[in-house]
């Protein structure tokens, strides 16, 4: 019986990154992390901050390897990308998570607006992972 490896790819998403007015040190991180839990990296892509080509790069890399982790455009700001340009990669509409909800305005207090709660919304059917003993609080 052959043993199944567990894969990933790291998609870095950011024209700052392209352009090099800012450096990669997440993928460095990630694939350390994932190499100590046993997950094999086999591909790091970085990418402009272009809806379709997040879309596709994500939905090929999900076809190809048992993880695809992302970096990059998933912030309160209009030009964040990441969320909606994966939907549309996938035909998926976005949702609003519940549970995002109650992270982000227990984060941000009386304070949250329309723009930090942009950051709920998710692929449909998407499940989130995360460890909650390392949330950040404000």
């Amino acid at each position: 019986m052959l043993e199944q490896i567990t894969t990933a790819a790291i998609v870095i998403i950011g024209n700052e990154i392209l352009s090099g007015k800012v450096k990669d040190e997440n993928s460095y991180y990630l694939c350390r992390e994932l190499r100590d839990l046993g997950v094999e990296v086999r591909s790091v892509l970085t990418i402009p901050d272009d809806t379709e080509t997040i879309g596709n790069v994500v939905r090929q890399a999900s076809e190809k390897y048992t993880w695809v982790f992302t970096s990059g455009g998933i912030g309160p700001t209009h030009d964040d990308l990441t969320v909606p340009s994966i939907a549309a990669g996938f035909q998926t509409p976005l949702i609003r998570s519940e549970k995002l909800v109650k992270l982000i305005s227990g984060y941000y207090g009386k304070e949250v607006n329309e723009a930090h709660l942009r950051m709920a919304m998710i692929p449909e059917g998407s499940e989130l992972l995360f460890d909650e003993s390392k949330r950040v609080s404000q």
